[in-house]
């Protein structure tokens, strides 16, 4: 996708943020930093250095990270977490708020991994950031090797992050916007990243996070997914569990229209049918609202004045 230069230029003046706030573990962000804090539980695993594992060897920003400690690996049975601070009072209702990360996972697929929940409450009830209905975040998951990636469900059956990529583990960029909707916030948002073992997992190095980056913009920004030509994505496919649609539009409002079609391009289904503000948009589907035999489908897209036809197949 392309944007006419004379358009670039007339949002660059809205682009500018009210609010950075930075933590990449070295005090020396050139900005504000972001709070983090650390549980402070006897078998928290979570640490600030420099990473030295079998896999985890170098921060993306040298030198530390917030890592699943620092050398050793990561044992079975456990829980441990941190919390990211937002703070939100000071601009207003209709903000929009974005954070950006790089991180690594190396775990037992499925038996350990990673999930994010948001709590609009100072922490009283917690909600998963792929769930949140109160005010769905558009997020952006980008394997630095792979491209688009989705996440998937662990064995507690939080939805979040587990495995390694086939070509290892990756530096994934990682984008998480929540666009005011009206709906009251306190003055400071929170994040909690939970890094889950169950028994049955194999030690490995776990999860490690860098380069935190929380900006809040009284208009919406040029952001990352404008310099991509990827303006339709799905994953994973095969479909086993959920299936995840990502796609941006470029207009004030643009009409979306989703299909799925069978094997022959007969309308099975629509899944969406709208108009949308400019932005990257998700939706998720479970695969028990997917047909329950085993077949080849096609997803249909018409974003605006643009088309395409994604080929899925529907895993049992």
């Amino acid at each position: 996708m392309r944007i006419p230069l004379y358009l670039l230029g007339s949002l660059l003046p809205a682009a500018v943020p009210a609010q950075i706030l930075m933590n990449n573990f070295d005090g020396n962000n050139g900005w504000e930093e972001l709070p983090i804090v650390i549980d402070t539980a006897a078998n928290n695993l979570w640490q600030v250095g420099d990473p030295d594992k079998t896999v985890f060897s170098d921060a993306y920003s040298p030198v530390n990270v917030i890592v699943t400690d620092t050398a050793a690996p990561c044992p079975p049975g456990n829980q441990s977490r941190f919390t990211v601070l937002l703070p939100s009072d000071p601009w207003g209702w209709w903000p929009e708020f974005f954070l950006h990360f790089r991180q690594q996972v190396h775990t037992d697929e499925q038996h350990s991994g990673g999930y994010i929940e948001i709590s609009y409450d100072t922490g009283q009830t917690w909600m998963n950031v792929f769930d949140d209905w109160m005010n769905p975040p558009n997020i952006e998951l980008i394997d630095e090797v792979l491209g688009v990636i989705a996440p998937d469900t662990l064995s507690n059956g939080q939805l979040g992050f587990t495995g390694e990529g086939p070509a290892g583990a990756n530096w994934i960029w990682s984008s998480f916007c929540w666009v005011q909707t009206g709906i009251p916030l306190p003055d400071t948002l929170r994040l909690r990243f939970t890094f889950y073992t169950d028994s049955a997992a194999t030690p490995g190095d776990g999860w490690m996070l860098d380069d935190f980056e929380y900006m809040v913009y009284m208009a919406h920004p040029i952001s990352e997914f404008m310099r991509k030509d990827h303006y339709f994505e799905t994953a994973p496919n095969p479909v086993t569990d959920r299936l995840f649609v990502s796609y941006d539009t470029d207009a004030p409002t643009t009409p979306v229209r989703i299909e799925l079609r069978d094997a022959q391009a007969r309308l099975m289904r629509v899944l969406l049918d709208d108009e949308l503000h400019a932005g990257r948009h998700s939706l998720m589907i479970d695969r028990d609202e997917l047909p329950a035999q085993t077949q080849v489908c096609y997803l249909h897209a018409t974003i605006g004045d643009r088309s395409c036809t994604e080929r899925i197949l529907i895993a049992p």
